[in-house]
């Protein structure tokens, strides 16, 4: 068998469009017409299926747009606040050279103490009270001492139940242990706050002999707190620029003695306090 007859068994069993021309010139028409409708039809067909197919790999690829970062879950209890009363007086400018000797501690870190020690244990209710540790510690920073501040930068409210207690726990045993170290514990209301921690603390060291209050007339239980403060003889203050001064002074009261250069007369160094707890028993 010739070459030419293998290749004519290969040829289509149908009419091919190139024999047409055998056709009536109205069926050709109607031929062409559907061809032309035909692979029309394919060739929108095809575009759509690779538009398709473009935008399901690029949807299926990492997004080269950049994302914005989360913040973690919590609340920032060291923003910035607005003094909306004008309870502080501005920080000094510019500001003062610190003592070689002055630390400014915040939790969890164990508090590096000098001999003398101040706690500020004043409003700060998840960070909506005025940023007054700060400026606390800036009016304190020319004395050879440490200031405990337990204002901490960050709480997450993402934690657990259990974490968070855990995790609570640890702040407060930081408060409670540089608390019982203090020489003078200082205690600042903020008029905007309620506070209930800090009157619960106020409760707890009025009669110790070693607290300096400041509250305005505005704080809604100023009342009882000047009351509680006479009854045990704490000094009291109305204003924050008042506050320094006094805690300086209970400083000095307690046996803190500066040299001509503001440091401390003697060995700076720290004993731990031991603090006897006392501790109730049911029947």
């Amino acid at each position: 068998m010739s070459l030419a007859a293998d290749f004519s068994t290969l040829q289509p069993a149908f009419t091919t469009f190139a024999r047409a021309s055998t056709f009536p010139k109205s069926a050709v028409v109607v031929a062409r017409q559907r061809v032309q409708q035909f692979t029309g039809h394919l060739a929108r067909s095809n575009t759509m299926a690779n538009m398709l197919s473009k935008k399901d790999a690029h949807d299926a690829q990492p997004s080269r747009e950049p994302t914005a970062r989360q913040a973690p879950a919590g609340t920032d209890v060291d923003s910035p606040v607005e003094d909306v009363e004008n309870q502080l007086p501005p920080f000094p400018n510019p500001l003062p050279t610190p003592h070689k000797d002055f630390r400014h501690c915040l939790p969890l870190k164990r508090p590096e103490f000098r001999k003398f020690s101040v706690f500020t244990a004043g409003s700060i209710e998840m960070g909506k009270a005025v940023q007054w540790q700060k400026l606390m510690a800036v009016r304190l920073s020319h004395l050879p001492i440490t200031v405990n501040n337990p204002r901490r930068g960050h709480w997450d409210n993402s934690l657990s139940k259990d974490a968070a207690a855990e995790e609570l726990k640890k702040q407060i045993a930081w408060e409670l242990y540089a608390l019982e170290q203090a020489d003078v514990i200082c205690f600042f209301f903020d008029v905007t706050t309620i506070s209930p921690v800090t009157l619960l603390e106020l409760g707890l060291w009025a009669a110790s002999g070693k607290i300096v209050v400041c509250c305005a007339p505005k704080y809604h239980r100023s009342g009882n707190v000047k009351i509680t403060c006479e009854h045990y003889g704490v000094p009291f203050v109305t204003t924050f620029d008042e506050l320094p001064g006094a805690v300086e002074k209970m400083l000095k009261d307690k046996g803190m003695a500066l040299d001509a250069n503001g440091d401390l007369i003697g060995p700076n160094t720290w004993k731990e306090k031991k603090v006897e707890k006392v501790v109730f028993k049911t029947v």
